[in-house]
């Protein structure tokens, strides 16, 4: 349970005190926040693309609704995967092992977008994902300096 708790710490930090966060956290804790960051990510804004592609590969039950699978959740992973690789370009080599950690605002908007759609308000296409993307990649370009560098580390 202390762990589910570090994590929401880690997450709310970023939205709240991104540098004092990025600055304050040990460089092994958050490993796999990219992963979490992802899965919640899937779950808030893929689910139905998911049981749609399950639907189809039930309904055929051959390797093509199989493939309709596999593209719905590649079309849903693909944005985190792009954002990931934008922000560990922008944070650099040695500070790269904080890139999960900058997807909190791609989930944060999507999230939020998602649900405005749910409750019938319109938003653009790919609106959300550009904009939490954009400020993804922002926040890591805010927050680089802040967190220690590994090679700094382990001198």
């Amino acid at each position: 349970m202390e762990t589910l708790t570090r994590a929401l710490r880690r997450y709310g930090g970023m939205v709240v005190q991104p540098r004092k966060t990025a600055a304050g956290l040990d460089p092994n804790e958050g490993v796999h926040d990219g992963a979490w960051l992802g899965g919640l990510y899937l779950l808030s804004i893929g689910v139905l693309e998911i049981l749609r592609g399950v639907a189809t590969a039930r309904a055929t039950a051959n390797l093509s609704g199989l493939l309709m699978l596999v593209t719905a959740v590649g079309r849903v992973l693909v944005v985190p995967i792009v954002v990931l690789v934008a922000c560990e370009t922008v944070l650099g080599r040695s500070r790269s092992y904080r890139r999960g950690l900058m997807l909190v605002p791609l989930v944060l908007v999507v999230a939020a977008a998602h649900e405005l759609t749910a409750q019938g308000l319109s938003v653009p296409n790919y609106g959300p994902e550009i904009v939490g993307g954009v400020l993804s990649i922002g926040l890591a370009a805010w927050v680089r300096e802040a967190i220690p560098s590994l090679s700094e580390g382990s001198q």
